[in-house]
C-alpha cells in the first residue's frame, strides 16, 4: 500500500477537505482512533474540491454589490434584537445591553459554497425564530474549496450578505463566520474581507465576527494570536465594539491555551466545537476549567454526532454525551449554533432529504440529531 492510499493519508485529508464520502465511515475503516484526534464535523458532500491558493496567491474582498435591500426603518417588535439589543462580553458571560447574561442558541449554515437554499430563506428563519426559539443564526462561508471565497470572492460575499440581511430584517444575531482550517495562510484576505464586513455592517447590534473557523495543530503564542490581533484589529477600525469570535488550536478544542494566555481587547470570545461521540468528558474539562478561569467562550458549531458530522447514516446520535455538553453550557450561560442547516442523509443534517425550505419543520421531516437540538433550542433554563 502506498503512502497515498495509507488509511493515515486518507484520514489527514477528510480532516483538511472536511469532506467524505457519503459511503465512507471511520468507524467501519478502523480509522475513529485517528480522527478523535482532529476533525471537526463538517460531513459529506458529492461535489468537487480543490486545494486553496497557497499563501502567495493575491485574493482581495470584492466590491460592495448594488442591491435593492434596504434595512428595517426600526427592529421587528419581540424579536432577540429587540429584546436583548447590543451585546458586550463581561468577565466569561455575554450580556446584553443592560447588563443582564444572555443566552444565545441557533443554527449554522452548510457552507455557504454548497448550499443556499436553506441559508437564504427569510421565512424559514423567521419560522425557526418563531417555532424553535433561534436567536441566532451563523453563515458559514466556505474560503478553501474551489468556487470558495479565494477562487471566487464576489459570490460568496453576497452570499454573507443574504443571511446577514434576512437576520437584520428579523432581529436576529448573525455570525460571520470566516469557514477555513488555515487561515494562518490568509491573514490578509480575511483581514480585508473582515474590514469590509465591519464596514458594511458594523453599525448593526445584530452582528458578531467569527475569525477563524477551525485551526489544526498550530502554536497559540507563535501563529494563531498573532493572527487574530491582526485581524481583529483590522475590525475595530471600523467597528469598535461587535464581538469577534476567535477559532483556538485543534479544530477549536483547545481553549485553554487562549485561557492563559488571551489576546488584548474588548469584547472577544473564543469558539469551543465539539461532536459528542467523539469529544467526551476530556475536551468538556477543558472548556469547563477555561471558563472557571473567566475565559468567555461561544460554541459556534456542534453537534450530537461523530467528528465526521455523522456521514454515515447507519452511524450513532449520542444524545447522552451531548446532554452532558448542554448541561455545562446552560450552567454556564453558554451561547451555541448547531451544524448544520441543511437536508442531506448525514446525522447533523436537521432535515431529511427534500424537506421544505421555509418553514414548518414538523417531526417527519427532522433527520438525525434534528429533534435533539429543537428541543434544546426551545429551554432556556436560566431565563
Amino acid at each position: 500500500m502506498s503512502f497515498l492510499t495509507s488509511p493515515f493519508f486518507l484520514v489527514g485529508r477528510a480532516c483538511e477537505s472536511q469532506r467524505l464520502p457519503r459511503n465512507f465511515s471511520l468507524c467501519s475503516s478502523g480509522l475513529a482512533v485517528v480522527a478523535a484526534l482532529g476533525c471537526g464535523g463538517e460531513g459529506s458532500v458529492t461535489r468537487d474540491i480543490a486545494a486553496a491558493p497557497g499563501p502567495g496567491g493575491s485574493v482581495t474582498a470584492a466590491p460592495a454589490a448594488s442591491s435593492q435591500w434596504q434595512p428595517p426603518a426600526q427592529v421587528e417588535a419581540e424579536s432577540p434584537v429587540a429584546r436583548f439589543g447590543q451585546l458586550r462580553v463581561e468577565g466569561s458571560a455575554l450580556v446584553d445591553a443592560a447588563g443582564n447574561p444572555v443566552q444565545l442558541k441557533g443554527v449554522s449554515t452548510m457552507w455557504l459554497n454548497w448550499e443556499q437554499n436553506y441559508a437564504d430563506s427569510k421565512a424559514g428563519l423567521r419560522w425557526l425564530r418563531d417555532n424553535w426559539g433561534l436567536r441566532v443564526v451563523r453563515a458559514a462561508m466556505g474560503v478553501e474549496p474551489m468556487g470558495a471565497y479565494l477562487t471566487d470572492p464576489a459570490p460568496m460575499i453576497n452570499q454573507v450578505r443574504n443571511v446577514v440581511h434576512n437576520a437584520i430584517d428579523l432581529g436576529v444575531y448573525v455570525i460571520i463566520d470566516w469557514h477555513d482550517h488555515t487561515a494562518e495562510l490568509h491573514q490578509d484576505q480575511a483581514s480585508a474581507f473582515f474590514a469590509q464586513m465591519a464596514e458594511e455592517f458594523g453599525s448593526y447590534p445584530n452582528v458578531f465576527y467569527e475569525i477563524y473557523n477551525e485551526p489544526k495543530q498550530i502554536s497559540w503564542p507563535l501563529v494563531l494570536k498573532p493572527y487574530h490581533e491582526a485581524v481583529s484589529a483590522a475590525i475595530r477600525e471600523h467597528d469598535p465594539d461587535n464581538v469577534i469570535i476567535m477559532g483556538t488550536p485543534v479544530w477549536s478544542q483547545n481553549v485553554n491555551l487562549p485561557a492563559d494566555d488571551p489576546v488584548p481587547g474588548t469584547n472577544l470570545m473564543y469558539t469551543v466545537h465539539f461532536y459528542s461521540c467523539t469529544h467526551r468528558a476530556q475536551q468538556r474539562a477543558i472548556a469547563q476549567s477555561a471558563h472557571d478561569k473567566g475565559t468567555p467562550i461561544f460554541v459556534t458549531e456542534w453537534g450530537a454526532t461523530s467528528s465526521d458530522g455523522g456521514t454515515n447514516p447507519a452511524g450513532q446520535v449520542c444524545t447522552d454525551e451531548a446532554q452532558a455538553w448542554h448541561d455545562f453550557m446552560d450552567s454556564a450561560g453558554i451561547s451555541w449554533t448547531a451544524w448544520k442547516l441543511d437536508d442531506c442523509a448525514d446525522l447533523s443534517c436537521l432535515f431529511r432529504p427534500s424537506a421544505p425550505l421555509d418553514g414548518g419543520w414538523t417531526d417527519e421531516w427532522l433527520n438525525g440529531h434534528g429533534p435533539f437540538v429543537r428541543d434544546h433550542m426551545q429551554l432556556y433554563p436560566q431565563e
